[in-house]
């Protein structure tokens, strides 16, 4: 797939997914905020596991695009928080988009609850190819 053609799948054609994005780097927030765009989701950007935690409280996600490395909480334990939540969040896919790629990383991103793994850097059409594998089917 060319990357000019790379799209969510029709199936969300009713409405955008909304996708949180965890990641404290300003430079990832641009290019998410234009891959959001390319892929026809709504992306909601923090920039700490603390902000997405709040975010979570206040409105529901279709998805959560979650970096490993961040101050503070990382997203290995925001991740476990999800799962520990007692509302819909604690079963939402999350995928591990992370610079965090030698061996192991991937297991320990999976121990933590995460759904699934993507390394940086990733193209358009691998993180468009992930977000349709997990995102649930939107009416």
């Amino acid at each position: 797939m060319d990357a000019s053609e790379a799209t969510i799948d029709s199936t969300y054609a009713e409405r955008k997914p909304l996708v949180l994005v965890v990641d404290d780097d300003s430079v990832h927030h641009r290019l998410f905020r234009l891959i959001a765009d390319r892929l026809n989701v709504t992306a909601k950007l923090v920039s700490s596991s603390e902000e997405a935690l709040r975010a979570l409280d206040a409105e529901t996600f279709d998805l959560i695009l979650m970096d490993c490395r961040m101050p503070g909480i990382d997203g290995y334990e925001c991740t476990e928080r999800i799962r520990k939540l007692e509302n819909a969040h604690k079963d939402i896919p999350i995928i591990a988009v992370t610079a965090c790629v030698l061996p192991g990383d991937r297991e320990k991103c999976m121990d933590s609850g995460m759904n699934d793994f993507l390394g940086k850097p990733f193209t358009l059409e691998e993180l468009n190819a992930k977000i349709n594998q997990w995102l649930p089917q939107i009416a």
